[in-house]
């Protein structure tokens, strides 16, 4: 919110201010879920990587065409992996160096996660600093009618 004074705004802004703030939470929410899936999903990679062991070269596997989708292949080459870089882009490694790339990618996507939880924090407080001015403004109105009512009586 920085240096905006909540008080000079009306009740109407501030509704649509704290809708747009609710809107700007529940995407950040999704955003960090979203990293988070991707972190488990490399964990899950290097943790198989870990546990890879090179007498696996001629064995029966099943190779994933799609999420739910496999085709039997025989393990061959096992002294190196190709990893997915980046959106269609792709490398061959060794083990080694695909279990600390595979790191380097789990500490990247878990600090941008940190980095969202603390905006979602902030929005969160925005969110409620929002909602008692809005508090605030409804109960000066009640008494400014009761006021009213009373001088009118």
């Amino acid at each position: 919110m920085g240096d905006m004074d909540l008080g000079t705004l009306s009740l109407e802004q501030l509704s649509q201010f704290k809708q747009q703030e609710e809107n700007k939470l529940q995407t950040i929410t999704s955003n960090y879920q979203q990293l988070k899936s991707a972190q488990a999903r490399f964990i899950s990679s290097r943790d198989t990587l870990s546990s890879y062991n090179p007498n696996f070269e001629g064995s029966s596997i099943m190779v994933p065409l799609t999420q739910s989708l496999y085709v039997p292949g025989l393990a061959r080459d096992v002294k190196q992996v190709t990893v997915e870089l980046g959106t269609g882009f792709y490398a061959t490694k060794t083990v080694p160096e695909a279990v600390k790339f595979l790191q380097r990618k789990i500490d990247l996507v878990g600090k941008n996660a940190d980095g969202l939880l603390q905006v979602v924090s902030m929005t969160r407080k925005n969110i409620e600093a929002i909602m008692m001015t809005m508090q605030g403004k409804m109960d000066e109105i009640r008494e400014k009618r009761g006021a009213m009512m009373g001088s009118a009586n």
